[in-house]
């Protein structure tokens, strides 16, 4: 069995003992140096407008101040000499080598996967004590980072009215490490946690995100409009006289939640198919980033052409991939998009999800499929995949 970093345990013991359930320290999980950014770097990404950004001081106009970017120097030149942070999401995304990193959690299903957010702070620095509603690795880059948890998840937790920001009305702390540079602490869902910097810090934050119900019921609702699907009305053949005429009694209710589960139970295809296009649904803030290499269809022979001469396509990292087959057929999912192919092509699906780029090689086994060779052409006409400036 593979086994989780070095501590001793496999993968499946972390998952079937830690994961959703407690916390975990790992030490020197990761070798030195974590990474070759630095904080000057991660300030350049914050100037981009593409990129989400934050700036938070505990003591500014009022209490956790808040900023959102892009930032340029004068707003760092502005900032005291401590408690403040500047958090860059999706950096993952904009700073390729990370994905090396990111191959230390192909444990966990990819499209559970959320982000790397990366964060600065000087001696002091802080975003508050608060909780998260994903699981997260927080994993420390450079400096020393003192993490102070609750020893239990907050389900109802109270927040200050003084802040935009989800800072704990109370915090109290039953467990605390220092971590060191290559150390990480995992964290499940809810558990209220404060870590501030000791000295001045990089800390990487890889988080697993988990869609809501409300979500999942929107998407399944979306996905049943659009199928051609006998419309169910409710049914009341085993009612008694009502000695309330207005009154929606219990049994009511029971029928209207015996409906919405038996739509859910009868049309499992359905559900694979909303849950697919959920899950890679491009986030809000990166949509402009995954757009940018939009254009028109190819052709197969103008694709042949360009294999042929040794080009190759680059996926488009802003976009998420994942693929789901049954018994009966097997779907694409890209960027909130589904494409059915026939199971006799579904073993090549996992190419466009796991491959960050397509030769000539690659193309000539695609072409023996008509469907996956029509499918890589509405990708490059998606931007999903493309042509890297060097061939074009």
């Amino acid at each position: 069995m593979t086994a989780f970093f070095n501590t001793g345990l496999s993968q499946q013991q972390f998952l079937a003992e830690y994961w959703q359930k407690k916390p975990f320290v790992i030490r020197q999980a990761f070798p030195l140096p974590v990474s070759e950014l630095t904080p000057d770097d991660l300030a350049s990404f914050a100037g981009d407008e593409d990129i989400e950004s934050r700036l938070i001081q505990e003591f500014g106009e009022k209490p956790w101040q808040l900023k959102h970017g892009p930032f340029d120097e004068s707003d760092f030149a502005a900032l005291p000499e401590t408690h403040w942070t500047l958090l860059v999401q999706d950096m993952d995304k904009h700073y390729p080598p990370l994905q090396n990193l990111l191959a230390a959690f192909d444990f966990l299903a990819d499209w559970r996967h959320d982000d790397v957010m990366i964060s600065y702070a000087p001696e002091g620095g802080s975003v508050g004590p608060h909780t998260d509603s994903y699981d997260v690795f927080l994993l420390q880059a450079q400096g020393t980072r003192r993490w102070q948890i609750s020893d239990k998840p907050l389900d109802n937790a109270i927040f200050r009215d003084d802040t935009d920001m989800r800072i704990l009305q109370q915090f109290s702390a039953e467990q605390q490490w220092d971590l060191q540079p290559g150390d990480m602490l995992y964290l499940p869902p809810h558990y209220a946690h404060h870590g501030v910097a000791l000295n001045p810090c990089l800390t990487f934050s890889v988080g697993f995100r988990a869609p809501s119900q409300l979500q999942l019921l929107d998407a399944f609702s979306h996905t049943l409009q659009e199928q051609d699907i006998a419309e169910r009305l409710y049914a009341d053949a085993d009612i008694n006289v009502t000695f309330s005429a207005t009154e929606i009694d219990a049994n009511a209710i029971q029928r209207f939640q015996k409906l919405l589960l038996d739509t859910i139970n009868e049309n499992t295809g359905l559900m694979s198919l909303a849950v697919g296009r959920l899950v890679t649904e491009t986030k809000s803030t990166l949509e402009v980033l995954a757009d940018e290499f939009i254009t028109d269809k190819p052709k197969l022979d103008e694709l042949e052409k360009r294999f042929n001469n040794g080009e190759y396509l680059q996926r488009n990292v802003y976009i998420r991939f994942a693929w789901h087959k049954d018994s009966a057929k097997a779907y694409l999912f890209v960027a909130g998009e589904a494409y059915c192919v026939e199971l006799a092509a579904a073993e090549h699906l996992s190419w466009f999800t796991t491959k960050a780029q397509l030769n000539h090689q690659d193309w000539q086994c695609l072409r023996k499929y008509p469907v996956l060779a029509d499918v890589c052409c509405e990708l490059i006409a998606e931007g999903a995949f493309y042509w890297p400036e060097e061939f074009v």
